[in-house]
């Protein structure tokens, strides 16, 4: 009854100050207060579930997603998949133009051809001997491994196997000066033959590679130990890498000239048709006969010219292409902390459409790179929603940032932090994942699943790693491996993946990984080989984490001084 009178009075105050034009409509001061509650949030941890991770990689690492290629068909398809989730969760977008998508422009070099061109050399004289061309619609006599951007014309030097061992008194490079020739070589080093050590182990095929192009050789041709019909399947297998973009890089930082990562010199593959003519010998099979008769006595060989010389001349055109990031926003319910931001991201691109497996498989779906990191979050967004739903949000904002271009140099992350849909100094922390899905041959042999190596935390904020750590007992209870957490690991992983473009900035970072395994950017990184259940306890402390900092009273502030260091020329 009490209660019976106490609403008819207030249906009466509302009435007249309704009629007075003073307050507010009955409907919006009813509305019900939003809880910060950190328990609360934290409930919404069962929303994380493999049946939910599950769903969506399936239709993510599909093959109709043709391996989510940045700027290409199947990865602006699966842009539009994460938009509609978002869309579907009534998340707001926040992204260009009230979208879900942040574009920006890449500009990249697209290969149409290769011609080579063998001439016989005669004193001065030049004479044509052979042309080949390598393209989408035909082989040539010679294969690209890499490099090869630029015109390349000289002698070839016939080297043995390419490398010295002053200690063993080898010298296959003896006396000849390297400059502008084609070095010839045969591709695999012999180091041990019948147990006798015949080259230093340590004087790799990289250790060649180094010693003959610091000396300015204009490229390298391996004779492999492919036969004829081996070594035109293999240049077939390369075909499709014609038409392709290469060397993407942003177009707002392209000063015109050739990206710094491009190798300009020849790194070839020479048929063994090719070899057998240059060498002047008999037949292919002449070719094992003199890489033995090199063997027998190895210490006496030294390089010799041939009387050919190699024309390498590639016909590239620069294109420009358009890719996106994919955003979407939770909001804060603390007015005190309304302009500040938690970014949680992921890349969402692969390698595309590539060299066939053994099956003939030449779809590279990257279910665990990084359709995992991808699902993940979008299984964080949807535990979010619930809670909100519930009338129960974070303090602070939650940005879910989906890059692109990860797998051509960090692109998506850098063209963010360089266009922040929310101010750098306002962004509390960012939380990024790639490759949760799987585990690593280290933690398979001792049968540990549930782990994830944590990369920065303390590495650039103490206050970052205590939350996390907070987080991780109250929810998914993995292993926090901080095996990799080193500015000096020789993987430098804490710079490898999108976290670094926050982390150069001065926005404390964690990277959640899990390690790479032998489908890393193979056709094989496929959705049956994830393991679900592990990979939603290192979700769930992912989301616990994102909460602890979210509802944090003070942000987690950056404090090793080393890592300031560090990060001072990266900018």
């Amino acid at each position: 009854m009490r209660r019976i009178i106490l609403l008819a009075a207030a249906g009466f105050f509302w009435t007249v100050a309704g009629c007075s034009g003073t307050g507010q409509s009955a409907q919006q001061e009813a509305q019900p207060s939003i809880s910060t509650d950190t328990e609360r949030l934290l409930e919404y941890q069962d929303e994380i579930t493999a049946d939910f991770l599950r769903q969506h990689l399936t239709v993510f690492a599909a093959d109709s997603m043709e391996g989510r290629e940045t700027a290409m068909p199947g990865q602006k398809k699966a842009a539009r998949y994460l938009a509609n989730q978002y869309r579907e969760m009534d998340l707001p977008p926040t992204g260009d133009t009230n979208s879900y998508y942040q574009k920006f422009q890449v500009n990249a070099t697209q290969s149409d051809s290769i011609v080579f061109e063998t001439f016989a050399i005669d004193g001065d004289k030049r004479r044509p001997v052979n042309r080949s061309v390598s393209s989408k619609n035909s082989t040539a006599d010679f294969i690209r491994a890499f490099g090869g951007t630029d015109s390349l014309s000289g002698p070839i030097v016939f080297a043995g196997f390419g490398v010295n061992d002053p200690s063993r008194g080898l010298r296959h490079l003896k006396g000849m000066d390297l400059q502008g020739k084609w070095i010839m070589v045969f591709q695999d080093i012999p180091h041990v033959i019948d147990g006798d050590t015949l080259i230093d182990p340590s004087i790799d095929a990289r250790t060649r590679f180094s010693g003959i192009f610091s000396q300015g050789a204009e490229g390298m041709l391996l004779i492999s130990d492919m036969g004829g019909e081996e070594f035109q399947s293999s240049a077939a297998q390369m075909q499709s890498d014609f038409g392709k973009p290469t060397n993407m890089r942003l177009a707002y930082h392209d000063d015109g000239s050739a990206p710094s990562e491009e190798f300009s010199s020849g790194y070839n593959v020479v048929s063994p048709e090719m070899a057998t003519r240059l060498l002047r010998l008999d037949n292919p099979t002449s070719l094992a006969e003199l890489r033995d008769k090199i063997i027998q006595n190895i210490t006496d060989f030294t390089p010799r010219f041939l009387d050919y010389g190699l024309s390498q001349i590639p016909y590239d055109r620069e294109i420009s292409l358009d890719t996106e990031n994919v955003l979407a926003f939770l909001k804060g319910a603390d007015p005190q902390l309304k302009d500040e931001v938690v970014v949680v991201t992921s890349h969402y691109d692969h390698v595309g459409i590539g060299q066939p497996d053994s099956t003939g498989d030449r779809i590279y779906n990257g279910a665990d790179d990084d359709g995992s990191g991808t699902v993940a979050m979008l299984n964080m967004a949807h535990a979010f929603r619930e809670a909100a739903q519930n009338g129960i949000s974070p303090r602070r904002n939650i940005l879910f940032l989906h890059v692109t271009g990860e797998e051509k140099g960090l692109l998506g992350s850098r063209y963010y932090s360089d266009h922040p849909s929310y101010p750098i100094e306002k962004t509390v922390a960012n939380l990024n994942t790639d490759m949760i899905g799987r585990i690593d041959e280290e933690h398979e042999e001792k049968g540990i699943e549930e782990y994830a190596y944590i990369i920065g935390s303390e590495l650039i904020s103490s206050d970052l790693d205590s939350l996390i750590k907070a987080a991780n007992r109250r929810s998914g209870q993995i292993e926090l491996n901080k095996k990799y957490n080193d500015l000096q690991d020789p993987n430098q992983f804490y710079r490898r993946s999108d976290h670094w473009n926050f982390g150069r900035l001065g926005v404390p970072f964690a990277f959640f990984f899990t390690g790479v395994h032998e489908d890393y950017h193979r056709p094989s990184d496929e959705v049956h080989k994830i393991r679900f259940e592990k990979m939603a306890k290192i979700v769930r402390t992912m989301y616990a984490s994102a909460v602890m900092i979210a509802n944090a009273d003070e942000a987690p502030t950056v404090d090793n001084q080393e890592f300031i260091e560090i990060t001072k020329t990266d900018l």
